[in-house]
């Protein structure tokens, strides 16, 4: 025996009024953004975009830096300045996106956070066992120069490029980042700048 027409599976009646006789709200209802892209709206104060591009190229088209920039931690360095300037600034940006990527294709998984949408993204491609060797090889030769100047570099390396920081993080980054915009600006922690130049000399090994 089917329901009766006109109720829902849970006996409410279908239609723009409750069981009480209220008439039912239909305004859509949008979703904000969550807690961790509000914080860096406003301490960024970057143009909001839904897709992030690695390159230097898309970046230069769409004339300057976008709300995805803020999505790891590397990219929140390169928007407080933090990477130098100019073509400097993009080329360690470039390269340590790229190392990141490789990273977690060959050894977890290509986005390693929960703001996926809003990572830069490569797009997907066919597998090819030895593109992603090359690639892995590729890798392991950058790990290995990282690896030759110290744990020190290591260290604050995968801090800054490869471990997921989606929202905040490291603490040494925040702790500058703050100090550099605060009112009026503050000098950083010496311990953090110090971390802060161990990444730097990281990726200009491989930039």
């Amino acid at each position: 025996m089917g329901r009766p027409k006109g109720k829902l599976s849970k006996g409410q009646p279908r239609g723009a009024r409750s069981a009480s006789g209220r008439k039912r709200d239909r305004t859509p209802q949008e979703a904000g953004p969550c807690e961790g892209v509000q914080r860096r709206r406003e301490l960024y104060r970057l143009p909001a975009n839904d897709v992030g591009e690695p390159d230097a190229k898309a970046r230069e088209a769409r004339k300057g830096k976008q709300e995805t920039d803020t999505c790891d931690a590397l990219g929140r360095a390169y928007c407080a300045g933090l990477l130098g300037s100019g073509r400097q600034a993009e080329d360690r940006l470039n390269a340590g996106r790229g190392l990141a990527s490789s990273y977690w294709r060959s050894y977890g998984f290509s986005t390693p956070d929960s703001l996926a949408r809003f990572q830069p993204q490569q797009g997907s491609a066919k597998e090819d066992p030895a593109r992603d060797q090359r690639r892995e090889e590729s890798l392991n030769r950058c790990l290995n120069l990282i690896n030759s100047a110290g744990r020190h570099v290591r260290f604050a390396f995968d801090q800054l490029v490869v471990d997921p920081n989606p929202d905040m993080g490291p603490v040494w980054l925040d702790a500058i980042v703050a100090a550099h915009r605060s009112s009026p600006p503050r000098p950083a922690p010496a311990s953090a700048l110090r971390q802060l130049e161990h990444a730097l000399d990281g990726l200009d090994l491989i930039a």
